[in-house]
């Protein structure tokens, strides 16, 4: 099986909501109800506290501009920075600041449920890893069989799902392994060459596959793109049947 997604982030329309009191400006880039992938862009308000929640499935939120905190006083992140949890993995409550942007980016519909809610709590993955840290702790390296171009890891590259950031001049063709559970690669700086199609940031390409896809090529300018790497996890869990993913979906759709 294999599956492609591209996304142009400047094209989708803009909608301020809330949740359980948290302020926000959404895109919603993909819906996931095509059993697909789920992907939303976020502008948080400035807030000590954005409520502890679980999604139902796997999840990768890339920060792109601002500040979070994990929990509160605890993790600080800045952008660009990466935030990873399996499914049904609670994280929370976390402060946003400093004209906050974020991707949350699940391999499908995944939903919200706050932890307040007891059904959820009795669902928790207690085997459930968790991730968080900023590009900025780790260095570039020279990309391997490359003249140019450098790389760094946005997560341990021994720790299941992946993240790595490329930055590459132009023309630069950058293929990676096949994306057997799903992968989001998604343009940070500068533009890229998806399917024939130039995207600016901060759109993307989701691709799941068996086999090889491919390459992503960087615009005129060059570029920085993130790839971002789902493992066996992304198939667990989800929007199925039962009250609490029908809650989950709820919750999700009032918000956005």
């Amino acid at each position: 099986m294999q599956s492609s997604y591209i996304v142009d982030a400047a094209s989708a329309p803009w909608k301020r909501s809330e949740s359980e009191g948290v302020a926000f400006a959404c895109q919603v880039l993909l819906s996931g109800e095509d059993g697909g992938p789920e992907a939303m862009r976020f502008r948080f308000d400035d807030t000590p506290s954005v409520y502890a929640h679980m999604h139902l499935t796997s999840q990768f939120q890339l920060l792109l501009h601002g500040a979070m905190d994990f929990p509160r006083g605890v993790k600080h992140l800045d952008a660009l920075a990466i935030h990873y949890t399996d499914h049904n993995m609670p994280y929370g409550p976390f402060a946003v600041s400093g004209a906050h942007e974020m991707l949350v980016l699940h391999p499908k519909a995944g939903g919200i449920i706050s932890m307040a809610n007891r059904d959820a709590r009795r669902q928790i993955n207690l085997r459930g890893r968790l991730y968080a840290g900023s590009a900025s702790q780790t260095e570039w390296q020279a990309l391997p069989n490359a003249a140019h171009g450098e790389f760094k890891f946005l997560m341990p590259p021994d720790f299941g799902p992946a993240g790595v950031v490329v930055r590459s001049p132009a023309h630069a063709a950058l293929a990676m392994p096949p994306p057997e559970f799903g992968r989001y690669e998604v343009v940070v700086d500068g533009t890229a060459i998806m399917d024939g199609r130039e995207i600016g940031a901060p759109g993307f390409r989701y691709v799941r596959s068996e086999n090889a896809v491919e390459p992503i090529v960087t615009g005129a300018q060059g570029a920085t793109i993130a790839f971002l790497t789902f493992d066996r996890d992304a198939l667990e869990g989800g929007i199925e049947s039962g009250v609490l993913a029908a809650e989950a979906a709820q919750a999700m759709a009032r918000a956005i």
